[in-house]
């Protein structure tokens, strides 16, 4: 073989060795995606299997996501009860300070909720120009970059949606949207059991008629805010109410009528009272009812059953949008503990259900109470 041979001949070696490098480094930079995807299909797997609150799972996972994609801002919408909106469930880097709910079709997250089909728009630029159109929300700044939105479906139905952004154009690939439509399988099965969790907590805490705390919560609520009362030194107010003459209304109206005047009253007890922050509105048993009133002295209680008596007795009461004839009125019994006074909750309890009975007996529609006395 000649030098000028010899020569070629290594020219060649070294070509098909650097050839033989860069494939094998392209296979090495493959595997090491593959067991990346591989540890965040386990990882995902293992938080949805050991969280069941919907935020913090969506936390935990969009950021072991956000380990291995370059996204900025993420939104997660799901759709509601009626089938014809959505609702931002979770979000990340976007300034929102309220909620947000989108008509199916409404831009980009309604079109991907009304079609079930994946999006990616590598120029954001672009799509401004030619949707004018938001991403995330409606009234969201402009930018540039690029954007992966992906429909979550439950057999085969699409349940919500997540979206994912970049501030560079081309940031998010093809591949990312292929990525993420492997994952959303995880995701979405994920979500629907945080959803089946919270409707059991739903049912197992609350009454099924007048959506009111059932008597089990009552008692676990008191005996927290017993404690609590007895750490902090703070009053503590209950409120025991009945309707007067139920089966009376039962017998004249029928039980469907006597449901729909429980559903009404429940929805004047909840505005008439802090049942959306400090009080505990509970539904106790049939026609009777309880507010555990923390930090309110009794006095002030009376004031607010007053007020709540005289809005039932004021209230046209209506069943199958006809107004019921005659006048439903409440007796309500009140007690409360002071700072200083050593009682339980039982005898909380006897103590206003004693009062709700001296209402009764001077003639109903009224209210009665009964300061605890210290020691």
């Amino acid at each position: 073989m000649s030098d000028e041979q010899l020569k070629a001949r290594i020219a060649q070696l070294e070509q098909e060795l650097k050839q033989c490098h860069a494939h094998d480094k392209a296979l090495g930079d493959l595997l090491e995606k593959k067991l990346n995807e591989i540890y965040i299909h386990y990882h995902i797997s293992r938080t949805i299997g050991s969280l069941l609150d919907l935020q913090e799972m969506l936390r935990e996972v969009t950021g072991i996501i956000k380990s291995s994609l370059p996204f900025e801002h993420v939104s997660v919408y799901l759709v509601d009860e009626s089938k014809k909106n959505i609702d931002l469930a979770y979000s990340s880097g976007l300034d929102l300070h309220e909620k947000v709910t989108l008509r199916i079709g409404e831009g980009t997250p309604g079109r991907i909720a009304e079609s079930g089909e994946h999006v990616h728009i590598h120029d954001l630029s672009v799509f401004y120009e030619t949707f004018n159109d938001f991403i995330h929300y409606p009234g969201e700044q402009k930018h540039a970059g690029s954007y992966i939105g992906i429909a979550l479906k439950v057999h085969n139905a699409t349940i919500g949606l997540i979206g994912l952004d970049n501030s560079s154009r081309h940031g998010l690939s093809v591949d990312d949207m292929d990525f993420m439509a492997i994952l959303s399988h995880q995701l979405a099965a994920g979500i629907e059991k945080s959803l089946l969790f919270d409707k059991i907590q739903q049912l197992s805490q609350h009454d099924g008629l007048t959506g009111l705390y059932n008597y089990r919560v009552f008692q676990e609520r008191l005996r927290q805010e017993m404690v609590r009362q007895g750490r902090t030194l703070k009053p503590l107010s209950l409120m025991m109410l009945d309707i007067d003459h139920f089966k009376q209304f039962n017998d004249n109206y029928g039980h469907q009528a006597g449901d729909e005047v429980l559903k009404q009253l429940s929805k004047i007890i909840s505005s008439h009272s802090r049942c959306n922050s400090l009080d505990a509105c509970c539904r106790y048993g049939g026609e009777e009812f309880s507010v555990i009133m923390p930090e309110l002295e009794i006095k002030h209680a009376v004031s607010v059953a007053e007020r709540l008596r005289t809005a039932v007795e004021n209230h046209n009461f209506t069943f199958m949008d006809q107004k019921l004839d005659g006048k439903v009125t409440v007796s309500i019994g009140l007690a409360a503990i002071m700072p200083g006074d050593d009682q339980t909750a039982e005898r909380l309890i006897k103590n206003a259900d004693d009062a709700l009975y001296r209402s009764k007996r001077n003639g109903r529609n009224q209210v009665s109470y009964s300061p605890l006395p210290s020691g």
